[in-house]
């Protein structure tokens, strides 16, 4: 389902480069259960979200909770109103994050760009109480979330973007170390402007292993150069990873940003969808890349996955 998602997706965007233009959404849709796995303890506890009768207002989203693995749900009382009503009311519902940690922390996040000003309301008692957090930004460009995570009750990052031109996006990356009440601005390592962060793409993701090994992916339409950075030392550096293209993809580009997926501290999968326009007729593949040491370097799979033809087809 994934995969037809994203070749409908490619059909609506303007064709530049490889094929790909404008803007794709990348913050967390309604409805998306997130499964607590920081303790063993915890494993059944279950996280989603929505909009009452389907007004995706901020003010209609509703939180909802399980402990039984989704067997039985328990809505979450989310009091928006404790923030003053500029403060969401003109919010574009798909720049609201949540996020949950745990059991019981969670945060709930958006920027509201006619005062510049990320919002966030927390919770560290499973949703029993909600406290209101804000941080004026000092960028002024209209900026919405793409990704925000956290991985202990402190130290947590935002990945922020603005668009720029077609197939264009500024990126910045914020860090705090106290919860969400302050942010810093975290450098990343390119020889691009801005945050350092490459301006081309229009998708963004990021996944942090721990406090200190990290990881940021972005699309790419204009080539086959797979665009990943990784810090080691939580977020202060940041350096590009090389990753192959593998023979006969030179031609073709980056439709999605994408992230390693490890299963231990040695081992891992990267998937990379590459995508090319020919002649009004497309060709959309996966490559799964795979690592042993930890992500210092990458090798491809012997077959990628043509989202075309639904087959495996074998790489050269």
């Amino acid at each position: 389902m994934k995969r037809f998602l994203v070749g409908l997706l490619v059909l609506a965007l303007f064709l530049t480069g490889c094929g790909i233009g404008g803007k794709q959404n990348t913050t967390i849709s309604p409805n998306t259960m997130s499964k607590s796995s920081s303790k063993a303890n915890e494993s059944d506890i279950m996280w989603k979200w929505s909009f009452k009768d389907n007004h995706k207002t901020l003010d209609n989203l509703q939180i909802f909770k399980s402990t039984d693995r989704g067997n039985s749900w328990t809505e979450i009382n989310l009091p928006i109103n404790i923030l003053p009503k500029d403060a969401y009311s003109d919010v574009y519902v798909e720049n609201v994050v949540p996020y949950f940690l745990d059991s019981n922390d969670g945060w709930i996040s958006w920027i509201n760009n006619s005062d510049m000003t990320l919002y966030v309301i927390k919770t560290t008692d499973g949703g029993k109480t909600w406290n209101k957090l804000s941080y004026k930004l000092l960028q002024q460009l209209s900026q919405s979330i793409s990704k925000i995570q956290f991985v202990t009750q402190s130290t947590g990052w935002l990945l922020a973007v603005s668009d720029a031109a077609a197939g264009q996006q500024i990126k910045y990356l914020l860090k705090t170390n106290d919860g969400g009440k302050t942010w810093q601005k975290v450098n990343v390592t390119s020889s691009d402007s801005y945050s350092g962060l490459p301006i081309v793409g229009t998708s963004t993701d990021m996944i942090f292993y721990g406090t200190d090994n990290g990881w940021i992916g972005v699309s790419n339409p204009v080539s086959a150069d797979v665009i990943l950075y990784r810090t080691v030392d939580g977020g202060n550096t940041w350096s590009k990873v090389s990753v192959p293209i593998p023979q006969g993809y030179e031609k073709y580009c980056i439709l999605s940003a994408t992230v390693p997926v490890f299963k231990d501290d040695k081992n891992g999968t990267l998937d990379v969808d590459f995508y090319m326009s020919n002649n009004g007729n497309s060709e959309n593949h996966t490559v799964t890349y795979v690592t042993n040491d930890g992500g210092n370097t990458w090798s491809t799979n012997v077959y990628a996955y043509d989202e075309n033809k639904h087959i495996f087809v074998k790489l050269n």
